[in-house]
């Protein structure tokens, strides 16, 4: 509750006889001094919650006096320039503290225990009436007095007249600032529709570097837990243009997805949209800038979100985005990565256009270090009609591809298949390639997997293998080959003839 400054020192001893109070504390909010427009608990001894709480039991604070400006206290302490405060609120409710003040408040503590007892204002209530946290006892529990809803009423007041002082880069500087930011989060969690509108409105206006001021809070390491939780308590007049501005331009909707705190931010605004016709804003410039973010490791899972969650309508420009551009996805790293997941996801007619694309262009992607992992996905969803694809296009080309990193794991998957005969007959064909690919760094695990999948079926091309590598072990006993040579004669060596 506000006093005059000549009854400061009075209320004040007062205070101290009956135990701490909000008002004396001056927690939370109080603490927080604005020097063009960042935080400060350092400079100002006399503002610390230390010294508040020796004053509220006692003792004194020195030099400083209280003036009132727009109905805002002004605490002079011996400095020329002094400093506005907000009034104390809630501190219970904002930081999570867990002990009881006289007021119904909690005021000591950092955290609330499990099982500890917090009261959390009814705002809109016309009663006033408090309730008790999930887990606490309800035996001796009390509702707020009158007295201390209109006090609460009255400090609410003042925070909102202390967020209007807020004005351009100081507010920017505030969000920025650990404890500003902390603030800020602390006050809009309250889900007051005042202090809500208020900081919407700063957040979409121009910094006085002409950037829109949202957009520095959102790449920011503390300026993005306000947008967070702004977006959390906003109407959906509110959110539909905070949408609108992040979507509008595309080149800054791009910069937010690459970015670790502006993805976060986007995909918590894809979960609340995810029902409603505003989330075409977001997924109309994920396909006009597919390729770039689905390129890029932090954007590609703005994406993927947008998979997880949206409706299959919602998706169906995504996919076909997706089938577009699933061959120069398919080549990057990062691009290959994230068709996965799309393959992972998609359905009905446009699922089989994918893997029709992809499966068709088996060769030139089993070929390339990042495609043919792509290949293997397909592969191993066990679609007869892909899997055949990927296998009768590889005939000729079995040879090339075993002798290649990832090629030699897509035809180890192949032989797998009911296709593997025709692969092994397309070995036996040319018994020097039999060897060569049996003596190669990645081509004897092709060779190795071939007689396992032959004998243990008790296919004839298993003795056929056999007739056409036995007569070359002396060959095979040295480097890779040996390999090949230990699976068929168990690790004995052989004699060179």
């Amino acid at each position: 509750m506000e006093t005059s400054s000549g009854s400061s020192d009075n209320s004040m001893s007062s205070s101290a006889s009956s135990g701490p109070s909000v008002e004396n504390l001056m927690l939370s909010v109080a603490n927080l001094s604005l020097t063009e427009g960042r935080t400060d608990t350092k400079n100002h001894r006399c503002f610390s919650p230390r010294n508040c709480l020796l004053a509220a039991n006692g003792g004194s604070l020195q030099g400083i006096q209280e003036t009132r400006i727009n109905r805002l206290p002004r605490y002079q302490a011996g400095f020329a320039n002094s400093t506005l405060v907000p009034p104390p609120l809630f501190p219970g409710t904002i930081w999570g503290s867990n002990s009881l003040g006289d007021d119904g408040w909690d005021l000591h503590g950092s955290r609330l225990q499990s099982g500890a007892r917090s009261y959390v204002p009814i705002l809109n209530s016309p009663s006033g009436t408090s309730v008790v946290d999930k887990g606490a006892s309800s035996a001796g529990n009390t509702g707020l007095s009158d007295y201390s809803v209109v006090r609460n009423q009255e400090k609410l007041n003042n925070v909102r007249n202390f967020i209007c002082l807020l004005q351009g880069d100081r507010f920017v500087n505030y969000c920025l600032d650990k404890e500003g930011s902390r603030t800020l989060h602390g006050l809009l969690s309250l889900r007051d529709p005042e202090i809500t509108r208020q900081i919407c409105k700063k957040v979409l206006d121009l910094s006085s570097r002409g950037i829109p001021i949202f957009i520095e809070l959102m790449l920011n390491q503390h300026g993005w837990h306000v947008v967070s939780e702004l977006i959390d308590s906003l109407n959906h007049q509110q959110l539909r243009l905070i949408t609108y501005e992040i979507t509008k331009d595309l080149s800054i909707f791009i910069t937010l997805t690459f970015h670790t705190h502006g993805s976060n931010l986007i995909k918590k605004v894809i979960r609340i949209l995810r029902r409603s016709h505003l989330i075409s804003f977001v997924t109309n410039n994920l396909c006009a800038a597919f390729l770039l973010i689905m390129t890029n490791r932090i954007g590609s899972y703005v994406v993927s979100e947008c998979l997880n969650h949206l409706r299959a309508e919602d998706n169906k420009a995504l996919y076909e985005a997706a089938i577009t551009w699933c061959l120069d996805l398919a080549i990057d790293h990062e691009g290959s990565i994230a068709l996965i997941r799309v393959i992972n996801t998609i359905q009905g007619l446009q699922r089989y256009r994918l893997l029709n694309m992809l499966s068709r262009n088996a060769v030139f992607l089993s070929q390339d270090p990042e495609g043919n992992y792509v290949i293997q996905k397909v592969i191993s969803l066990n679609i007869p009609l892909f899997t055949q694809n990927v296998c009768h296009l590889l005939i000729g080309h079995y040879e090339t591809i075993s002798l290649q990193k990832g090629g030699s794991h897509i035809v180890e998957k192949c032989l797998d298949t009911e296709w593997k005969s025709r692969i092994i007959e397309n070995f036996l064909s040319n018994t020097n390639t039999l060897l060569r690919v049996a003596k190669d760094e990645f081509g004897n695990y092709v060779i190795q997997k071939a007689l396992k999948v032959t004998k243990k079926s008790g296919s004839p091309l298993y003795h056929k293998l056999l007739s056409r590598l036995k007569p070359h072990l002396s060959i095979l006993q040295s480097g890779y080959g040996r390999n090949v040579f230990n699976l068929i004669t168990g690790g004995q060596s052989v004699k060179k003839v």
